[in-house]
């Protein structure tokens, strides 16, 4: 019979120094350019600099604040230019997982799509999904579009997948937060479902293609109308299919 590992207080305070410091800043409660001075810090999350500073070098590598030369850590700022391209890559990723999933997926994998899509769908259909439901519909945003992919055999394409879906979590919120009354996510959920399950590839494709770029373009119009700039077209690309 093995040993039960020490509990190390420690590596506890770190990951929850991890969560509390990367949920204020993807849900904007840390603005973007912010200095993040570990007084601060401790004085907001009632925690010592050592679980602190950990946390932050693990968000740096996730890009969501920068090191400063010896300014120390900001947070990561967001910019139209920047969503686009997060938003594109993320789109690509998203549509050749999903075309390599659907035709490879089972019984376990529909069953497990319907469930996440069920859990989801509770929550944005509420009356009036609040601002403080936003961590709760990220998570279970995330389970259904992780159950789409679940049976994609690519191991390096779910990776880099997952990786630009983290990338995007910040831009998500903000365009959930402009759009929450105007734009019916459950409905756009409802059909990438629907496709999955009907292994539709093309219009599963061309479902999330759209549901993403949404996305994407109320960021950009969210950043520059705060920057008083134009919105810009797609990186690269034709002007993506924006409706249905």
């Amino acid at each position: 019979m093995g040993e039960i590992p020490p509990f190390d207080a420690d590596k506890t305070l770190a990951e929850r120094a991890y969560r509390l410091l990367r949920e204020d800043i993807v849900s904007g409660a840390l603005a973007p350019g912010l200095k993040l001075k570990i007084e601060m810090l401790r004085d907001r999350y009632d925690m010592g600099a050592g679980p602190l500073r950990e946390a932050l070098a693990r968000i740096s590598g996730e890009h969501l604040v920068s090191l400063v030369g010896q300014r120390g850590f900001v947070v990561a700022p967001m910019s139209a230019d920047d969503a686009r391209e997060i938003g594109h890559l993320r789109k690509m990723l998203e549509a050749e997982a999903l075309a390599q999933s659907i035709p490879n997926g089972d019984l376990d994998w529909e069953e497990k799509i319907i469930t996440t899509w069920h859990r989801l769908e509770r929550v944005e259909r509420r009356e009036l999904q609040r601002v403080g439901d936003l961590a709760e519909w990220e998570r279970l945003n995330h389970a259904f579009h992780e159950a789409l992919v679940a049976a994609c055999p690519s191991v390096w394409l779910l990776r880099m997948r997952e990786m630009m879906f983290r990338q995007h979590e910040r831009y998500r919120r903000l365009s959930r937060q402009k759009t929450v009354l105007t734009r019916d996510l459950s409905m756009e959920h409802r059909q990438l479902m629907e496709a999955a399950l009907d292994r539709d590839v093309d219009a599963a494709v061309a479902t999330i293609r759209a549901h993403v770029e949404r996305t994407t373009e109320a960021v950009d119009a969210a950043l520059r109308a705060r920057n008083g700039a134009a919105p810009a077209g797609d990186i690269g690309v034709p002007a993506p299919m924006t409706g249905g």
